[in-house]
């Protein structure tokens, strides 16, 4: 079967443990890219991948999946930089798809 995207594809983006990019897309009938995706998966730039693995990074290492953040200044902090780079995402991504924060 042909694979064909859809008119206007959605990259869900939040951090999960166990995947590396924070980077997700739901499948379609005519469009199997799997679920988790990476920065290759929409031709992201070098720069947006590498502050994505940092902004992930910096989650895994100050978010325990049981017990919450570690400080509040570092979620603060985490927020703000969500904030960035959905904004970056959203940019790099805006003639083919839109960005869900979640």
């Amino acid at each position: 079967m042909e694979q064909v995207p859809p008119e206007r594809r959605v990259i869900r983006l939040f951090p999960d443990h166990g995947h590396r990019w924070p980077l997700w897309e739901n499948s379609t009938p005519t469009w199997d890219v799997g679920y988790t995706t990476s920065p290759e998966t929409y031709g992201l730039s070098a720069e947006l991948a590498e502050d994505l693995a940092g902004w992930y990074a910096f989650w895994e290492r100050h978010c325990d999946p049981f017990e919450g953040w570690d400080t509040e200044a570092n979620r603060q902090r985490w927020l703000r930089d969500r904030e960035w780079v959905a904004a970056r995402l959203r940019s790099e991504v805006a003639a083919f798809a839109d960005v869900v924060v979640e």
